[in-house]
Parts: structure tokens; C-alpha cells; sequence
């Protein structure tokens, strides 16, 4: 199973770009429905909310009234952290219950609004972020009813698009033409996830000489996606890592199990506890083991 995360801030058009992911092939799943569904009429979730809030965030026929919650939790970190505390294990469950009943082949969107703001960015193989002028982001928020102030506030209260660079490995460009980032999503889907998900079923690395680079839609300059792959492979090995080249990494680590860490990055061992080459098409680089 090849698990990618789909952010952006509001109004960036995650959603838009989830519905062509889907449109692909791909298995989505999103964030705010699994977190309405634990809250929903009757839940745990629910009940603990209410707990903790009051019955002031409960409607008269006992649904969360969401206005009045987020009366309380916007602009508070403190009361958001403290709903976060309730809902975030709940909703973490759900979606190991949901990747569960997925076929083991399939390319997962999670679409999450808040990953940069939730740290879970390492549980993936690739994190795509959107990103879209804020203009635009505005104009979008008004047509939901959004004052120009609120839409600021809103904006203002998720982190920033340098925040979503920092833990993302694919940024791709949604503007006012749909057909143009619905152009960026087939082709990620085409050049990059498809074969990537290929390459990890069949335990194969991804072809250095690939030729497609220049096709794939990619915001973040190449320097930034290695270093990002960089960073993550560090974290993983609980090592450290050193670019020698825009094709090599090379790394120590004391850890064990390093083919089992590194699969989950989407390295396949080539050469038992010395070489790990990408399966990822998109990111072609060898591992290479340096001594202690």
C-alpha cells in the first residue's frame, strides 16, 4: 500500500484536487469526515465533548452544535488543545480502521487539512501540499459566506505555506484554472504514484536514468525535495544523514531493522545492510551505508 497525505490550507482546493486523485484510482479518505463521524449523534466522541464543554455545544435534538464549539476553541490554543486531546485519538483510530478494509495495493489519499500543525507528516510516503495564491483563497472562502476578516483569521490561525514546504515532498500549484491542477494531479498520479506503487510491490528501485523529471509538476525546488528525503530518512534510522550527490545520501545509524525502516520510505535493500535504492520514480537516489 503506497499512503500519501493530501494538505493545504483552507480555500487551497485539497478537496478538488482529492476528487482527481480519486478520479485516478486512488483510494481518499478525508480527515474532517472521519472527525465529524466521531463526534456524531450518539458517539463516544460525542459524549465526551459534551462532557468536557458543556451542554452549550450540544443542539436541542443532542448533535454538536459546531458554531457554538468553535466559539470556544477558535483563537484559544488552549481549549483547541484540549478538544484536540479528545478527538485526535478517536479520529486516529478510525483511520486504521478505514486503511484496514483497503485492498493492500492501493494508493491511499489521506487528505488532512492540519498535518503540519499535527506532526504526523513521517507517517507517509509522500506528503503533497496545495497551494494557492491567497487572493484566491479568499475569494473561494467568501462564496462559503466568509467576511474578508474571517477569511484573514482563518488563514492566519493554520500554519503558514513555508510550514506545509517543510514536511511536504511534492507542493503543487492550484490557481483559478481547474483544469490546470487537475492536469498536475494526473500527472503525479501518472509519472510518480502509479509506478512508485508498482516499484514497491515488486520489490524493484526506481530507474536513475528516468526520464520523466522534468513532467512532474513540483513546486519545491529539487534542493528542498532532497533535503526533505534528506531529513526523513534521518528520522527513520534515527541516524544521521549527509547529501553527497542529487542521486546519493549517505548515512550511519546504529539502528536495527534499517530495511524495515527505510521500506516504510520506500527503499528497497539492494545490497543486504549497505545499499537501499529508491522505488520512488520521482526521487531515483541510492542509500549508502557509512561506517560508524
Amino acid at each position: 500500500m503506497l499512503l500519501i497525505a493530501l494538505t493545504g490550507g483552507i480555500g487551497s482546493g485539497k478537496s478538488t484536487a482529492a476528487e482527481f486523485f480519486q478520479q485516478c484510482g486512488a483510494e481518499v479518505i478525508e480527515a474532517d469526515e472521519l472527525a465529524r463521524e466521531v463526534v456524531s449523534l450518539g458517539s463516544v466522541g460525542l459524549a465526551a465533548v459534551r462532557d468536557h464543554f458543556g451542554d452549550g455545544v450540544i443542539q436541542s435534538e443532542g448533535s454538536l452544535n459546531r458554531v457554538a464549539l468553535a466559539r470556544i476553541v477558535f483563537g484559544d490554543a488552549d481549549k483547541r488543545a484540549e478538544l484536540e486531546k479528545i478527538v485526535h485519538p478517536l479520529i486516529a483510530e478510525s483511520f486504521r480502521q478505514r486503511l484496514a478494509s483497503i485492498s493492500e495495493d492501493a494508493i491511499v489519499i489521506y487528505e488532512i487539512p492540519l498535518l503540519a500543525e499535527g506532526g504526523r507528516a513521517e507517517e507517509f510516503q509522500l506528503v503533497i501540499a496545495i497551494e494557492t495564491p491567497l487572493s484566491t483563497r479568499i475569494e473561494r472562502m467568501s462564496k462559503r459566506g466568509f467576511t474578508d476578516q474571517q477569511s484573514m483569521s482563518r488563514i492566519a490561525d493554520q500554519a503558514s505555506n513555508d510550514d506545509r514546504r517543510a514536511i511536504a515532498d511534492i507542493v503543487l500549484p492550484n490557481s483559478d484554472e481547474v483544469k490546470s491542477l487537475e492536469h498536475a494531479v494526473r500527472s503525479t498520479w501518472e509519472l510518480r504514484l502509479r509506478p512508485f506503487a508498482a516499484n514497491l510491490a515488486a520489490k524493484k528501485s526506481a530507474e536513475p536514468e528516468w526520464t520523466h523529471e522534468d513532467l512532474l509538476p513540483n513546486l519545491l525546488p529539487l534542493e528542498s525535495q532532497i533535503m526533505r528525503i534528506a531529513n526523513r530518512v534521518a528520522h527513520a534510522i534515527e541516524g544521521k544523514v549527509s547529501v553527497c550527490s542529487m542521486t546519493e545520501l549517505r548515512f550511519t545509524s546504529g539502528a536495527r531493522n534499517l530495511a524495515s525502516k527505510l521500506k516504510h520510505l520506500g527503499f528497497i535493500e539492494t545490497e543486504p545492510g549497505r545499499r537501499f535504492t529508491s522505488a520512488d520514480p520521482g526521487r531515483p537516489l541510492r542509500l549508502v551505508v557509512s561506517e560508524l
